[in-house]
């Protein structure tokens, strides 16, 4: 659903933010979930911490990798290694202190290979012309939760916010989805122009061309922490997810709206997943190795309706066509590759995606913010 941008703002971490984003500030009680940080040490180790407030460009948080004297890659094996409970325990007995927002590590981990679902809210699906969910493989390191993207002239740079999730243990049926999963708030950057241009227009579903353009370096910058919920079900249901372009809002959503749930997406992932029926750089690929999803993979969930591009209506098309006939583009291409380049062309001359200088901001509750500089 779209939300109308409300002139009322704070000054607060985020200079541009309005009110309505303050709840991504916001930190989850212990007893509900546990919000986990990473900080890389002089030394090389990772840090990890149990975050409490936000404090303008700070945060109030608790060293457990010191208090247990433990130093993994991932701040998830801590729930692997000691459990929810015992790490809840420990809250009182560690000292707080006090770390910069901005050294907060990438919560979407290491990993450089995960799965995306499509249109996967309604509004979207609409505004995309989709009509069903899907999946593609989504290829990119994680960036932190500030992070630039630099603009290039020949790309249409299109944002997505989603929520994304990462299951302690691996995957191999649907039954182990209740088990506990670390949410974070991620983008999920497109370049639209090469998506159009290798989409399979006969079979939109199938994926094709969605890893290509939404793949690569920058492509996937992640929130300052991860939530592990006792309950991610029940949790999930709180969540609100929203976007700002220069202090404007163009998307919202709540999680909960999600046409198919995380269960139903895992069901959909181990269905087939492991069958290379999907495309990128000109290979197949599939969805996860082996026979289970692992720890390392993202599940990157949907975005809502608010991004840039907006499949365009028939009388675009019809007025097109006749183009196509009157100026015997025929002889060089079919009528679909020639409305999509004409789209392509027009939307660079307007200047209709993100552009040098643009602030990017991607917003959950209780998951924190991303903000993204579009660069020269």
């Amino acid at each position: 659903m779209k939300i109308p941008f409300t002139p009322f703002c704070i000054t607060s971490l985020f200079a541009f933010a309005c009110i309505n984003i303050a709840s991504a500030n916001d930190i989850a009680s212990p007893n509900t979930a546990l919000t986990l940080a990473q900080v890389m040490s002089p030394s090389g180790e990772k840090n990890t911490y149990l975050v409490q407030q936000v404090m303008q460009n700070k945060v109030t948080a608790k060293n457990i990798s010191e208090h247990f004297d433990y130093f993994p890659d991932d701040p998830l094996n801590f729930l692997k290694q000691y459990g929810y409970e015992e790490i809840e325990s420990s809250f009182k007995a560690i000292p707080s202190t006090v770390v910069d927002y901005q050294t907060l590590l990438a919560a979407g981990g290491d990993g450089n290979a995960h799965i995306a679902a499509g249109t996967n809210y309604a509004e979207h699906g609409e505004e995309a012309d989709i009509d069903e969910v899907f999946l593609f493989p989504k290829f990119a390191q994680a960036t932190p939760s500030y992070s630039q993207i630099r603009y290039q002239s020949d790309v249409l740079l299109d944002y997505e916010v989603e929520l994304c999730m990462r299951w302690v243990d691996n995957l191999e049926k649907p039954e182990q989805v209740g088990g506990y999963v670390g949410l974070f708030v991620c983008g999920d950057f497109t370049d639209r122009a090469e998506l159009l241009r290798k989409i399979d227009v006969d079979n939109v579903t199938s994926g094709h061309g969605f890893s290509d353009a939404k793949s690569g370096e920058k492509r996937f910058p992640t929130g300052p922490y991860i939530v592990v919920p006792k309950n991610w079900q029940t949790f999930l249901n709180d969540i609100s997810l929203s976007t700002y372009v220069n202090g404007q809002q163009r998307q919202q959503a709540e999680a909960k709206e999600m046409l198919r749930s995380p269960k139903d997406l895992i069901t959909m992932i181990l269905s087939s997943g492991a069958a290379p029926i999907w495309r990128y750089e000109d290979q197949d690929v599939v969805l996860f190795e082996g026979t289970a999803i692992t720890s390392e993979q993202n599940i990157v969930t949907g975005t809502p309706a608010g991004v840039i591009y907006n499949t365009p209506g028939w009388g675009y098309r019809i007025v097109k066509s006749l183009k196509w006939l009157a100026t015997f583009s025929f002889v060089e291409s079919g009528p679909i590759d020639y409305i999509l380049e004409e789209y392509i062309a027009e939307s660079f001359a307007d200047n209709r995606y993100l552009q040098a200088g643009d602030k990017v901001q991607l917003t959950a509750t209780y998951l924190g913010t991303i903000e993204v500089d579009i660069t020269p």
